[in-house]
């Protein structure tokens, strides 16, 4: 990959909910048909650490059932007890060398669930921990609360992930709810249809508005895009169907986020995270379209 920075791998617990209609599962893992060819494979515990292993990510994740947001009490309950017994197959794995482990909170809308997972989970000792169940098509409220239903039971001198999450705005919302880490595809989602996110919230860079628009996609970025390019030519690009279009947008929107990041960073290191969540969201306005994308996140 020449990639000089941290690797993170997902054990597949969450293609597994996504790819819904072709696997069936079990007490020890999951069956599922190949999308390729049809052939019936399996993965379980020591499958997913071993393929992660074999990776040598820097971070593994261990394999969890994370059901869907329509998921009924009793099928919450099963899911849970796989993932907390899942997790301690994973926790006794090999493992690459110099390589973390974090375990995955499950529990839907459950508060009660969720507790019980994270204590079980916290209770084994993973290097970092996750909040996953989430951006499986549930409303933001439900998101965030959540959220807010497992951190308090999580050890605050480690790392705490939010898996498939979200927007620019979403993350300050969460940051300021304990959440160190994310992932999301949104940046690049909406760089295919034409958006771009900004300080100010996204802009559909495909619009006439902008066909005689010299401006960089956001004045104060410094990211390849904006150095080179304006929203009149991106539009343009876009518009005749033309890759680098898509590939620019992209460059722009995973800046944007790492910006946001490095901004909170420093804005909790100078003691003022608060000023910067209310100017943050002063000024963010989502787009339908966004909305729409987000809530379509199921296949992050």
């Amino acid at each position: 990959m020449n990639w000089p920075g941290p690797i993170l791998t997902d054990s597949g617990g969450f293609q597994v909910f996504s790819l819904a209609t072709i696997r069936k599962i079990h007490a020890h893992g999951v069956e599922f048909r190949s999308h390729l060819d049809g052939s019936l494979l399996f993965l379980g515990p020591k499958e997913a650490m071993a393929i992660q292993r074999e990776l040598g990510s820097d971070i593994a994740m261990v394999f969890d059932d994370c059901p869907p947001h329509t998921a009924t009490p009793r099928e919450l309950r099963a899911a849970v007890e796989r993932t907390m017994r899942w997790a301690r197959e994973c926790r006794e794995q090999p493992r690459a060398a110099g390589q973390l482990v974090f375990g995955i909170v499950q529990g839907g809308a459950n508060e009660a669930l969720r507790e019980e997972c994270a204590r079980a989970l916290t209770a084994l000792g993973f290097d970092g921990y996750a909040i996953g169940g989430v951006s499986v098509g549930e409303p933001e409220p439900e998101m965030f609360r959540a959220v807010e239903m497992t951190e308090p039971f999580l050890p605050e001198n480690q790392p705490r992930y939010a898996m498939g999450l979200g927007t620019p705005a979403q993350l300050v919302e969460l940051v300021a709810r304990g959440v160190d880490m994310f992932d999301c595809v949104l940046p690049t989602r909406v760089a295919r249809n034409g958006t771009a996110f900004t300080r100010k919230g996204s802009i559909s860079i495909k619009g006439g508005a902008y066909k005689a628009d010299f401006r960089p996609i956001e004045e104060d970025c410094d990211c390849f895009a904006c150095r080179h390019f304006t929203r009149a030519y991106l539009r343009h690009l876009l518009n005749v169907g033309e890759i680098l279009g898509l590939r620019m947008l992209s460059v722009h929107n995973t800046r944007m986020y790492l910006r946001v990041m490095e901004e909170i960073r420093q804005a909790i290191a100078r003691g003022c995270f608060e000023e910067y969540r209310r100017e943050f969201a002063a000024h963010y306005v989502p787009t339908r379209k966004v909305l729409l994308a987000r809530a379509a996140a199921a296949d992050r």
